[in-house]
């Protein structure tokens, strides 16, 4: 048998405009905690979901940051079994819907999330609170994945956590909430998309489920984010974003993420880019390399998405992320020369960097680095 391969997905997706102010109609329990970015909560946007939550006791958190740490997770944990959610909602981009993940684990999991993560001596054993996830973005795709990223503090890296706990009960997709993007955060998450669905494409476990959904993907990202980034009001391109979002978040939810994830981590933790640009800086330069060991799957996906070859696809990306004021160099970011051996040798310690279609060694991960100094 030629192809073989399995494909979960227990996760219920809602797909439609305001279906994130109508949650009471999905929700479970009496008592729900809502977990957002401080942005999220005085602007009014976590209250007005609270308030659609049909007069169920609704407590908020709201102080997620950027790239949360393990810290932000235990002051959120907390909070939530003093309110005793049975319901856990995460609002907003990948940050606060990871944190939900964990937390919603944490009602009934003692102790810390250092106890499960990080070296942690603990499994996580069941999951009571109900979770449901709300993005914000149309990028990271976390409201349909079993996977939450975290920056340890005690190590300073930003390492994933998965579990089959972490998948979401619930995924709410209601692209009216991106209507308000500002214009780099639409083309840092939807550039983000557009890394998840490549790398499940051309992912060292990719099935053709998979592939089906990221070239979806691809495409409408292509063709729509430009114009939500020009005209952040375009509610037919900001609802193709977030499909193409959810789209890509499934496809690699099976197969995980490759070398430009694996990359981003330190370029997120040690020169402060937002997860979006940590991916996206490198990804030209791995679509370049990507047919050393991908080359018939590559040229088909050209053709799909209308281009010649690869080197036309990498060149085609690179000048839609300069159209949008995005940085296509390290240097750009403040990296210099002296710092691509640690990047390199971080991102290598990354298990997902072998799952790249091309040979991820010292030697070529730092000469992919330097190409793009």
């Amino acid at each position: 048998m030629d192809t073989v391969f399995q494909f979960t997905m227990p996760t219920k997706i809602v797909f439609e405009d305001g279906a994130a102010f109508h949650a009471g109609d999905q929700v479970k329990g009496e008592s729900v905690l809502v977990i957002s970015d401080p942005f999220l909560y005085q602007s009014g946007v976590a209250r007005k979901i609270g308030e659609g939550l049909g007069g169920r006791r609704v407590a908020y958190f709201s102080e997620i940051e950027p790239n949360p740490s393990c810290e932000s997770v235990d002051t959120a944990a907390q909070a939530a079994r003093d309110a005793g959610a049975r319901c856990v909602i995460g609002l907003g981009g990948g940050s606060s819907l990871d944190v939900a993940k964990v937390v919603a684990c944490l009602v009934s999991n003692p102790g810390s999330i250092y106890d499960y993560y990080g070296g942690g001596t603990k499994q996580l054993e069941r999951r009571e609170a109900q979770l449901i996830c709300i993005p914000t973005t149309a990028g990271t795709g976390s409201e349909v994945t079993n996977v939450g990223v975290f920056t340890n503090r005690k190590t300073g890296k930003k390492v994933p956590m998965l579990s089959p706990l972490f998948w979401p009960d619930i995924a709410l997709v209601d692209s009216t909430l991106t209507h308000t993007l500002p214009a780099a955060v639409t083309a840092s998450t939807g550039m983000d998309a557009f890394c998840h669905a490549i790398e499940a494409y051309w992912n060292r476990e990719s099935q053709p489920m998979c592939d089906m959904l990221a070239m979806r993907a691809m495409k409408l990202i292509l063709e729509n984010i430009k114009t939500a980034y020009d005209s952040p009001q375009d509610a037919q391109a900001r609802r193709n974003m977030s499909l193409a979002s959810t789209l890509a978040g499934v496809a690699f939810s099976q197969t995980r993420t490759t070398g430009i994830h694996a990359v981003s981590f330190p370029l997120t933790v040690e020169f402060g880019l937002s997860h979006g640009e940590a991916c996206s800086i490198t990804l030209p330069a791995f679509i370049r390399i990507s047919e050393e060991k991908k080359q018939k799957k590559m040229r088909e996906l050209c053709g799909w998405l209308g281009f010649a070859d690869v080197p036309a696809l990498a060149q085609a990306v690179e000048d839609l992320m300069r159209s949008m004021n995005m940085r296509t160099r390290l240097h750009e970011a403040g990296v210099r020369e002296e710092d691509i051996e640690q990047i390199a040798q971080v991102g290598l310690e990354a298990a997902i960097i072998q799952l790249t279609p091309a040979e991820m060694n010292r030697q070529t991960v730092t000469a992919l680095l330097r190409s793009i100094l």
